[in-house]
């Protein structure tokens, strides 16, 4: 309907744009893979098209040379979201994105609460030094869940001041969306 409000966020623009490959991809797959509406998706494709970081054809969506540059830039800084099987809520489905340089940030509750207002239920911030660590309450998670931690270190290279958000939801793209919104709190992220 004409002058329906968008249904989106800005995470949902960024998961859209993370999405998207040097491979057409229709905007069928994009609905199901991002579990939005098909009005949603179009939506974003067009706004990812006038930043000229897509280009389209009778085949799909696939990035452009701008965007697959622009995709390379990101991945320097952050790897994820990525779906995880956690026993911890574990009826709740989880996922985390790993912040490549998170050396000097301040790890706190506000940017766990930054997840829960994105729509997380709740939310872990861990920091790697020596290992993974829950840095405002000094926990060693692999003491604390050690399956869990077994799960995570084969999910990702970790190396010295890496950050970890693991966000957990009912649905996966909540997870992700708010997964990214402690990002974009962190690294401002501009498409």
């Amino acid at each position: 309907m004409v002058g329906n409000k968008s249904n989106y966020k800005k995470e949902d623009i960024i998961r859209t744009f993370l999405c998207m490959e040097e491979k057409p991809i229709s905007r069928v797959e994009l609905v199901k893979k991002l579990s939005l509406g098909e009005g949603t998706v179009r939506s974003i494709l067009d706004i990812l098209k006038r930043k000229k970081l897509l280009d389209s054809s009778k085949q799909g969506h696939k990035l452009s040379a701008q965007g697959s540059k622009k995709k390379k830039e990101l991945m320097r800084k952050f790897i994820g979201p990525k779906k995880l099987k956690l026993k911890e809520y574990k009826e709740l489905k989880s996922c985390a994105l790993l912040i490549k340089d998170g050396g000097n940030v301040k790890v706190n509750l506000d940017l766990r609460d930054e997840a829960i207002r994105a729509g997380a239920y709740s939310a872990i911030l861990l920091k790697f030094e020596d290992d993974l660590k829950i840095p405002f309450l000094g926990l060693d998670y692999k003491k604390e869940n050690p399956e869990d931690y077994n799960t995570i270190i084969k999910s990702f290279e970790f190396s010295t001041g890496n950050l970890l958000i693991i966000s957990f939801a009912k649905e996966s793209k909540v997870c992700e969306n708010a997964s990214l919104a402690v990002l974009e709190k962190i690294k401002r992220i501009v498409l």
